[in-house]
């Protein structure tokens, strides 16, 4: 655990320079800064809930006769203009250090947590961990609690909620290789969907993100053909499959990818490693497991360095992350990590760089408010040097365009003849292109599930194949996007 003197003796280090030539190319504002009995290192992302509240726990304070002198954690509630509210404070039977925290789609909050579950822990028992369900008032009820393993202890990580509706994430910690667990919070079935050997991964770390394949895809931090971590997908069977084990030095594609993956609007998964090169590196990964280096953390840190978390997408099509070192200008001694802005391409923009009162060592994801703003924490730093939560604003994306027009050439064909299909939006496509689904009225007539107008571009075209028929036949083709929809009539002759 960090000790709240350690958290201090950081801070003071950093007040000696505080803001010394910090660099920022976006307003930022500290929203709160923890002094410990409502919560102290805030490690996990923020949430937005169904009322427009952000909702997060603290890993540590509270009561600090749990686990002292740390403190056992909490739970929060805090709003744009940095209203704060504490709503439970962890005593150990329900559970202690929170590490995640959702809103389920039955409204209710759920979590994991570090330690507790039972009915009096210590630092020389303190427990296994449990899964908690929360309503808004703050009542916390205990839905899980994890067995102890037979060696080391069990560090349930970060849960999501799957579209099935059950509770879905990873747990383990050396020297047991870790599991991959889905809990029912309806029924209580909690089972394992894949215990890993060590050559498939260990020590599951970041959250699963599932993908519209219905895979749960995640990273460990170790293991795999080189010990250096793997990504991994399985289902809610437990099909399991290695996708990619990491290559620490040939051909050098990073270590310990903590932070997990997403998946973008382009259809290919993204993610960061804590090392490698320097310090750490930005990855790009298809389905099919094929691993590209999109961005490697320079020599002297001067876009950060050692990202413990992974990235969100923006509605302005940039991914956004932070990373717990470094920052600009580097001629500054008061670098204690950035808020950055990557493009597909893998080019890195500095947004922010935290000098200590601002915050020190971001280690959470971000989240993008409804107001398109990117919400945030660090795990120390700020007024009592015990972290902060923030905001960064952003510029506010242009309105993406509607669907204008669709075009057939030519309209009428002989069945196993083939058509061209255009797509027009009334402004460029953003940043990642404009994604266009399509449906036909008749399977007649064959089009993709989908087709992307370039970014910058206004226009799409793509082929559309027919049967023969034995009548002539009119199916009607159309295009989605962006909440409007466009039609067009292909006449299919025999």
């Amino acid at each position: 655990m960090r000790t709240r003197a350690l958290v201090l003796a950081l801070f003071g280090a950093t007040l000696i320079s505080a803001f010394a030539g910090a660099a920022s190319t976006a307003a930022f504002t500290v929203l709160h800064s923890f002094s410990g009995p409502e919560g102290e290192t805030p490690a996990a992302p923020l949430i937005q809930g169904a009322d427009g509240f952000f909702y997060g726990v603290a890993a540590h304070g509270g009561n600090l006769t749990v686990l002292p002198p740390d403190g056992g954690g909490t739970v929060f509630r805090i709003n744009a203009s940095g209203g704060f509210t504490t709503l439970h404070v962890f005593s150990g039977p329900e559970g202690a250090v929170p590490k995640s925290l959702i809103q389920g789609r039955d409204g209710f909050f759920y979590g994991t947590t570090t330690y507790g579950g039972e009915a009096a822990i210590s630092s020389l028992n303190p427990g296994n961990g449990t899964i908690f369900r929360m309503n808004a008032a703050g009542v916390v009820k205990v839905l899980h609690v994890f067995a102890p393993l037979a060696f080391g202890s069990v560090d349930p990580g970060p849960i999501v909620q799957g579209a099935d509706g059950a509770l879905y994430g990873g747990a383990g910690r050396l020297p047991e290789f870790g599991f991959v667990y889905r809990f029912d919070p309806i029924t209580g079935d909690f089972r394992h969907l894949h215990d890993f050997v060590s050559s498939d991964g260990k020590t599951p770390t970041g959250p699963l993100f599932q993908s519209g394949d219905g895979f749960f895809y995640g990273t460990t931090n170790q293991g795999g053909a080189w010990n250096s971590g793997v990504v991994y997908k399985v289902d809610v069977l437990g099909n399991f499959a290695l996708l990619h084990s990491l290559s620490p030095s040939s051909p050098g594609e990073g270590s310990e990818p903590k932070g997990g993956v997403i998946q973008a609007s382009d259809g290919f998964f993204y993610g960061t490693t804590e090392l490698g090169g320097y310090g750490g590196e930005i990855f790009r990964m298809d389905a099919a497991g094929n691993f590209t280096v999109l961005h490697r953390f320079d020599a002297s840190f001067s876009d950060g360095g050692f990202p413990m978390s992974g990235l969100i997408e923006s509605r302005d099509g940039f991914f956004y992350g932070t990373a717990s070192r470094g920052g600009q200008p580097v001629t500054s001694t008061s670098r204690h990590g950035v808020v950055y802005r990557m493009d597909k391409a893998g080019a890195v923009t500095v947004m922010h760089t935290f000098a200590g009162p601002d915050g020190y060592e971001p280690w959470a994801a971000l989240l993008q408010g409804a107001d398109g703003q990117l919400y945030g924490s660090t795990i120390i730093g700020g007024a009592s040097g015990l972290g902060v939560l923030f905001r960064v604003e952003i510029a506010a994306p242009a309105p993406l365009p509607m669907l204008t027009g669709i075009a057939l050439a030519p309209s009428s064909v002989v069945g196993g003849q083939s058509s061209t299909e255009t797509v027009t939006l009334g402004g460029p496509a953003p940043s990642g292109g404009a994604m266009i689904t399509l449906s036909r009225s008749s399977s007649v007539v064959s089009v993709p599930a989908t087709v992307t107008v370039p970014a910058g571009a206004t226009s799409a075209s793509f082929a559309v194949s027919t049967k023969r028929v034995r009548r002539t036949t009119t199916v009607t083709i159309t295009a989605s996007y962006n909440g409007g929809s466009v039609s067009a009539s292909l006449t299919v002759a025999r």
